[in-house]
């Protein structure tokens, strides 16, 4: 039996079905969006390690526990470190063998001339204060009679404090010399550590290597002069010298009643100082 062949309409009929389907089915080739595979890998890249940043930064290695820069509500230095872990230690002062006189601690040596802005963040106030809070300040007396010393400062620190007394009405001028005296600066400060009265023109000036003091009482008092050597230019071969003129005769004046251990201070001679004067006699002169 012979299979009847399919009519014309059915023909029609059924590619019109087969093509609907195909459209319906089919998504634009550039709609299509390519995703990786779900077990594809991504490359690892490690995270950046710290010299790593350091480097991108520009920035030189950290060298160690450092003080922290700035300071505390009471405008004095912070007395902490940090650590390379990133905490925060207190720095606990140290003191001469069998006293209450603080070690003065490391400063930031200055490795560029002084500017005007470097002399005012090198608060030397603030570091005396933070220090007398544990004991007394070394300052080494200036015998009356003598009228020039040639020392060092003090490293790390980078200064050293000398002791002198002015009687009443007594004008004294104090400079100091060294090949590089540019880089140095005096301070004047009262027992407490502040610029009394007649001291304020050497704490506003930035690099004052001369200063003089004219004392405003009734009676004779002690000032204390700082000699601040930053770049840490003075040493044994290379000494500073300061200078001590004064408008009195120390012969004829007795300044014995004057106390040089008072406020903050401590007296702690300077081992390496040498006095030089008319007489070599006196509780703070040292033989050369």
């Amino acid at each position: 039996m012979s299979r009847t062949a399919p009519s014309l309409l059915s023909l029609v009929l059924i590619a019109t079905l087969a093509g609907g389907s195909r459209l319906c089915g089919e998504v634009p080739q550039e709609r299509i969006v390519q995703r990786p595979a779900p077990n594809a890998q991504r490359p690892l890249t490690p995270p950046p390690t710290a010299t790593q940043t350091r480097e991108s930064l520009g920035t030189a290695p950290d060298p160690g526990p450092r003080p922290l820069r700035g300071q505390n509500d009471r405008g004095v230095s912070s007395p902490r470190r940090i650590g390379n872990n990133g905490s925060a230690a207190v720095i606990r002062p140290r003191f001469y063998p069998g006293s209450r006189t603080v070690i003065p601690r490391q400063l930031d040596r200055a490795v560029f001339f002084p500017t005007p802005a470097f002399w005012h963040g090198r608060d030397l106030t603030a570091e005396i204060k933070w220090m007398a809070r544990s004991g007394f300040i070394p300052v080494s007396p200036i015998g009356d009679s003598v009228d020039m010393l040639t020392d060092y400062s003090q490293q790390p620190a980078g200064w050293r404090a000398y002791g002198v007394s002015v009687p009443a009405g007594g004008t004294v001028v104090l400079e100091v010399q060294h090949p590089k005296s540019a880089w140095f600066r005096l301070m004047l400060m009262d027992k407490w550590g502040q610029p009394g009265p007649g001291m304020l023109e050497s704490a506003i000036a930035y690099r004052p290597i001369q200063v003089f003091y004219k004392n405003p009482d009734k009676e004779a008092r002690a000032v204390y002069v700082i000699v601040d050597d930053p770049g840490w230019w003075s040493d044994a071969k290379d000494p500073y010298t300061l200078l001590i003129r004064r408008d009195w005769d120390p012969a004829k004046t007795d300044l014995s009643q004057v106390k040089m251990v008072a406020g903050l201070w401590g007296a702690m001679p300077s081992v390496s100082a040498e006095f030089r004067g008319p007489s070599l006699s006196g509780p703070a002169v040292y033989p050369r």
